[in-house]
């Protein structure tokens, strides 16, 4: 996998010593993901980002997200609850009856997105984004 760099543009909300609040504004990349369907749509992103660059709240800027995150990403919010599914499925389907090794697989499901709730919140911070320039 190519280390290929996405661009995205959002607005400075805040302005902190050498980091700026920026919001997202979901369009560039998330038009060219096949997964855009599924995403939430007028939600905002909102990410501090160290730069040196002088800026003001108001300024639109254009971002540089790494691929490579996006698709770390992506694995872990679609295949975590996917994969908490099938292996709450199985496991519980070799004491119990279907029925029931069906909800506790929804249940393991649902476990799993909330495990990738609380990752998000971990995690989120350590995407690589970058201000490539002032817009």
């Amino acid at each position: 996998m190519t280390n290929e760099i996405i661009e995205d543009s959002g607005i400075v909300k805040e302005v902190r010593n050498n980091s700026v609040v920026v919001e997202i504004e979901r369009g560039g990349g998330c038009k060219s993901c096949s997964m855009h369907g599924f995403c939430m749509k007028n939600v905002t992103s909102e990410f501090q980002i160290q730069t040196d660059l002088p800026l003001e709240p108001g300024d639109k800027v254009q971002l540089d997200i790494s691929a490579v995150g996006r698709v770390w990403a992506s694995l872990l919010i679609f295949g975590l609850p996917l994969a908490m599914l099938f292996i709450g499925f199985l496991v519980a389907n070799i004491w119990l009856s279907e029925l029931t090794s069906i909800l506790l697989g929804f249940a393991c499901m649902g476990l799993g997105f909330v495990i990738v709730r609380c990752l998000d919140s971990c995690f989120a911070k350590k995407l690589n984004i970058r201000i490539a320039r002032k817009i």
